[in-house]
């Protein structure tokens, strides 16, 4: 078993039982790019330090302990691995003292990876769960390599510090577990450093166009940018990606449509909360790509809360008018007269809206508020 594993259910492991496994790997420190403590590798491409991912691993592996939520398939491991400047211990109520994450070298990683595979293979209905932050280039638009802590550590063979993301994806159709989830947090720029060389880094698990199982393959790649574009971080914070495949996994990507009403998140519905999630972070900022069957993976804890943006027709009378959000004839929420339009959170259920310009009055009556957002249009009676 690898010793990337910091939390681990072993009588549900032994059981064989449907269960999640999960590997969450976090690279920031680069010793051999610009900026890293050790010898710069002339195939560096001129990318650098970064400090968003082991911010947005920490945080994904604590949403995992806390959050996730499937009666059919619990969370049975979680592996982390991390490359962070700071060198900084993983803490979790769960865990019963603080641990160091393995390093995101590429030795580490490989080996977590095939060993998370080999947990895979106990149940072909279980859930396979891969977290990737840090960056990556691309040789054209089909390919991703993800450059993990050594990358030019080697100065005849740079790669060997990477892995062949889109091989070892294609590869996880010879593990026997029927679901499995990729979400990907880096770059697809189209760089030199893969363009002029034929190889695209370590690989991981040999691919097949057979899969040896009765089930079928149901794999759900979400990627946090489109082909050959950029992803965004932040200094010392989760990256916006993170943050709103989180919020999409609380909730804004849930539904109820089941005849238990149970709340429930799908891969397609999770990729459609993210998308609308990173359209508000600015224009830099592309949409994400994704290649998925539809499936769903996880039930929230709670309710989901939901965003809901109040702005009134035509826009000019927000430096007027008093809003009001109103349910069974109490006021939920209220603001004043402002620029620009109202931005709440509401939980799910049916509302009343209401804009007071002196004695004139606009309204929007039994409005439902449901995942991902909701927006309201309140035309004023002149």
């Amino acid at each position: 078993m690898s010793d990337a594993i910091i939390w681990k259910d072993q009588a549900l492991i032994n059981s064989k039982k449907p269960a999640a496994h999960a590997v969450v790997i976090g690279v920031g420190d680069y010793p051999h790019l610009v900026g890293g403590t050790g010898p710069l590798t002339d195939k560096n491409g001129g990318l650098r330090q970064l400090s968003s991912p082991p911010e947005s691993a920490f945080t994904f592996a604590r949403w995992l302990l806390d959050e996730f939520h499937n009666p059919g398939a619990p969370l049975a491991s979680l592996s982390l691995l991390v490359s962070d400047a700071d060198g900084r211990e993983f803490e979790h109520p769960k865990l019963p003292s603080p641990v160091t994450p393995a390093t995101a070298d590429a030795d580490a990683t490989v080996d977590a990876l095939r060993a998370w595979k080999t947990l895979g293979d106990s149940n072909e209905d279980n859930l396979m769960l891969f977290f990737f932050c840090g960056h990556g280039v691309a040789r054209g638009l089909e390919g991703l390599t993800l450059l993990l802590r050594d990358y030019g550590a080697v100065p005849a063979m740079p790669m060997e510090g990477a892995i062949d993301f889109s091989a070892f994806q294609r590869g996880m159709a010879q593990c026997a577990a029927s679901y499995q989830c990729f979400f990907v947090d880096a770059c697809r720029q189209v760089s030199d450093i893969a363009r002029n060389t034929t190889e695209s880094g370590r690989k991981v698990i040999q691919d097949d166009i057979n899969r040896p199982f009765e089930s079928d393959w149901n794999y759900a790649v979400l990627f946090s940018t489109v082909e050959g574009e950029s992803a965004y971080g932040r200094r010392h914070k989760p990256s916006f990606y993170a943050e709103e495949l989180i919020k999409g996994l609380n909730g804004l990507a849930a539904n109820n449509r089941n005849a238990d009403g149970e709340w429930r998140v799908s891969t397609g519905e999770l990729n459609s909360a993210i998308h609308r999630g990173l359209s508000q972070r600015g224009k830099k900022i592309k949409n994400p790509a994704v290649r998925l069957v539809e499936f769903e993976f996880h039930m929230p804890r709670r309710e989901p809360v939901i965003p809901v943006t109040v702005f009134c027709d035509p826009r000019s009378d927000h430096e007027l008018a008093n809003l009001f959000c109103e349910q069974n004839g109490n006021v939920v929420d209220s603001r004043g007269p402002g620029v620009d339009v109202w931005v709440t959170e509401l939980t799910y259920g049916t509302y009343d809206f209401l804009a007071r310009i002196n004695t004139r009055i606009g309204n929007r009556n039994s409005e439902s508020v449901l995942p991902p957002y909701r927006e309201i249009k309140i035309r004023v009676a002149p």
